[in-house]
């Protein structure tokens, strides 16, 4: 496993790696990502992510249940209100309200964890640092989601093409499964095409050819390259 620098800037070491370093090597405490514009967080208890937090406002609950469609801009209105009188969260001043159910509140919470986390993947340029240690323990019941399964869900808001390609090799890689391809592979629900690409992975196509052979786009192909490469289920064929 290749050692990540446990401080640093993202346009040097892309956040997935810095991921994938902090979850193999079961490490507990909190990366804070810095830009000028805001602050995020993401607690990691023995290498897996279970909470995030930001000082972006359109990373707050409220404006991501709008988002989402769980209430209305009265309804949130009302509860900013309450919010600024009272010290109570405004999940649950909108569940006292009426205006969204506990298991919603509960859905809504891990949304919003998933979503900071997963904005953080579009990021070209940011200073990163990890601090080790005890992170707020109230938290951990809000995400349950692989760590795997995370990175594959922020690998797929890249769009940088650039970015990708010089990533991972060259198109006329031949790409083997790993020997622990599954495992890494577990619990992620992969697409169609991205079921196809892997049934094609035989240590004889390169990934141009495979790439051909699901009749998928150039980039849907190597971004999904990108993932298998980064969590660590392909690596290429060593020549014999």
């Amino acid at each position: 496993m290749k050692e990540i620098r446990l401080k640093g800037t993202i346009k040097n070491v892309r956040l997935p790696h810095i991921l994938v370093f902090l979850n193999r090597s079961l490490k507990t405490g909190t990366l804070v990502i810095k830009t000028p514009s805001f602050t995020k967080k993401v607690y990691i208890m023995k290498g897996e992510a279970i909470f995030a937090s930001s000082s972006y406002e359109d990373d707050r609950l409220g404006e991501m249940l709008i988002k989402a469609g769980k209430i209305t801009m009265d309804q949130y209105d009302e509860s900013v209100k309450l919010l600024l009188q009272t010290d109570k969260r405004q999940g649950t001043i909108l569940v006292e309200l009426g205006y969204l159910a506990q298991r919603d509140l509960f859905w809504g919470v891990k949304f919003q964890v998933k979503e900071i986390i997963c904005s953080l993947f579009v990021l070209e340029d940011a200073k990163y640092e990890f601090v080790e240690g005890e992170i707020p323990t109230q938290e951990v019941i809000t995400l349950k989601m692989s760590m795997n399964n995370l990175i594959y869900e922020g690998i797929r808001k890249i769009n940088n093409w650039t970015w990708i390609r010089t990533e991972i090799p060259g198109a006329e890689t031949i790409p083997a499964l790993s020997r622990d391809a599954f495992l890494h592979l577990k619990g992620i629900e992969l697409s169609p095409y991205e079921r196809k690409m892997l049934s094609l992975i035989d240590s004889v196509k390169n990934m141009k050819e495979i790439i051909e052979h699901a009749k998928v786009s150039s980039f849907e192909g190597m971004r999904f390259f990108y993932t298998l490469w980064t969590i660590g289920a392909i690596e290429e064929k060593i020549s014999e």
